[in-house]
């Protein structure tokens, strides 16, 4: 049996450095990959209970599949799998951080909370790391603060997808679904969704009724299933269909407007954790457009009520917030001139993607690239498209086309590298895509968007003082920019937080 040491060299490229972790799935080891001089996390599944040689080496393999197939800053990455001694290890990223939740303990011990803009950026990460395994088929079924680590600069990563499986598409044929490892059940009792505690399968909607317990977490610190008597267990209230969980209240030391915000997004998180499916976004993507949609906005001036900036009317009561001329006609999904100019048909894209109609929005721009192949707008507008929907290999192949173009406004060039950057960064290519918001600032240099994002970007890379500079930079900008302040703020206090 493979005996792992502090110290000890593995296939002249890993030093094992100690154990960090064992779990039901396994025991994590951080390790120095002398090759490449950068930490990971060496994971092995334990040799207990009914598990055979054959069982552990199909699980390890198929957790290494499953986890190399989402490529995402929010998903701790899969690099490879080794042999050593007869036994398999997966190499994966390696994070220097608490756990979700061994830091919401800190945070409760000490009495305070996860403050709002925080909570809403982590909720919103979080999300967006499923929708990109969603994407590639893979459902988590496991998901919990447990099971998310926030890097020394607070970014979540979410990691362990040792009982995850492969949902085959409408397309694909039904094709074989893997056979979870004989060690595990179907994810932490405290953090199932109804169906699952029922003990029936875990699907997409399964994954975001998880995040919906975590998105309640980050707002109040409480676990929503958790009776205020103690009289009864989570997993007792998961299971009772009478049973719902408080609507959130927002702390009263919240100024107003944040107030409402709050509200906002406690119901964003309540629709999340339906007990029915039907009644849950259907999708991470509409879970995040609808968090993106209460910010930022504007206050309605008959009703004082906070409306997204892009709203014509006010939907609590109906009054103008523009001059109706103003409002662009809807587009229609193949109504497209035949005689349309490339110019008319970004247009049309464009209010095809204020409605969030993207499929629609991208057949207007392929549209108008047919109609003149060498018009800038289009190939920035179609790659931002290509990121919003998590697209990001189509984002970097229509912009990178876009770059080839003869030198044109400097600020179509300077947005399409930025597009170009964000693409790169969701396939975790961050050499990459600091080439190109270097690049981005370079031709733009008062981008506050560009300046902001570079330093997120060290953030993820794990390069602190360049990050804090960078945030720097954009209060030179905006003095009063809050995520900058934070972000300086979280690298000053150096616990991720």
């Amino acid at each position: 049996m493979l005996e792992l040491t502090a110290g000890q060299e593995i296939l002249g490229q890993y030093v094992i450095d100690r154990v960090v972790g064992v779990g039901g799935y396994g025991a994590v080891w951080k390790a120095l990959d002398k090759q490449l001089n950068r930490n990971v996390a060496l994971k092995r599944l334990l040799r207990t209970g009914a598990a055979t040689d054959e069982h552990v080496l199909r699980a390890t393999l198929e957790e290494a599949k499953k986890n190399a197939l989402v490529v995402h800053p929010n998903v701790v990455q899969v690099y490879g799998i080794v042999q050593v001694e007869g036994e398999y290890l997966i190499v994966a990223e390696f994070v220097d951080g608490d756990s979700l939740h061994a830091h919401l303990r800190k945070l409760a011990l000490s009495g305070s909370g996860v403050p709002l803009e925080q909570a809403v950026e982590w909720l919103i990460a979080i999300l967006e790391g499923v929708a990109a395994a969603h994407g590639q088929r893979v459902c988590h079924r496991d998901l919990s603060p447990l099971n998310i680590l926030l890097t020394s600069g607070a970014v979540p990563k979410i990691l362990d997808f040792g009982i995850a499986k492969i949902i085959p598409g409408k397309g694909d044929g039904g094709g074989v679904t893997p056979t979870p490892p004989p060690q595990g059940g179907t994810g932490n009792r405290e953090y199932m969704a109804p169906e699952q505690a029922r003990g029936e399968p875990a699907d997409f909607l399964s994954d975001l009724f998880m995040v919906g317990i975590c998105g309640y977490l980050l707002l109040t610190g409480r676990h929503p299933f958790a009776h205020p008597s103690g009289l009864f267990t989570v997993p007792e209230l998961l299971q009772d269909d009478k049973y719902q969980p408080p609507l959130p209240a927002p702390p009263a030391t919240l100024a107003l407007s944040d107030q409402r915000r709050f509200r906002a997004y406690a119901a964003i998180v309540m629709r999340l954790l339906s007990r029915e499916r039907a009644s849950r976004y259907q999708e991470a993507q509409e879970a995040i457009d609808a968090i993106e949609s209460v910010i930022p906005s504007i206050d309605c001036p008959a009703c004082g009520e906070p409306i997204p900036e892009h709203y014509r009317f006010c939907p609590h009561c109906a009054s103008p917030l523009a001059p109706v001329s103003n409002v662009a006609p809807k587009a229609k999904a193949g109504s497209f001139q035949t005689d349309a100019s490339a110019q008319e048909l970004a247009d049309t894209g464009y209010q095809l993607v204020t409605a969030k109609r993207w499929q629609e929005a991208i057949a207007a721009y392929l549209k108008a690239l047919e109609v003149d192949p060498n018009y800038p707008k289009v190939y920035w507008n179609l790659g931002y498209v290509y990121n919003r929907i998590g697209n990001s290999t189509a984002a970097i192949e229509i912009l990178t086309k876009g770059l080839s173009l003869p030198p044109g406004a400097q600020d179509y060039r300077a947005g399409m590298l930025f597009q170009r950057s964000i693409a790169f960064a969701s396939l975790t290519r961050y050499d990459e895509s600091l080439t190109d918001i270097n690049a981005s600032v370079q031709d733009n240099p008062a981008s506050v968007r560009s300046l902001y994002f570079r330093a997120r970007l060290y953030l993820l890379r794990g390069d602190l003082p360049s990050a804090a500079d960078g945030a720097r930079q954009v209060l030179r900008h905006v003095p009063d920019h809050s995520a900058a302040l934070r972000m300086i703020d979280q690298i000053a206090r150096g616990r991720g937080a």
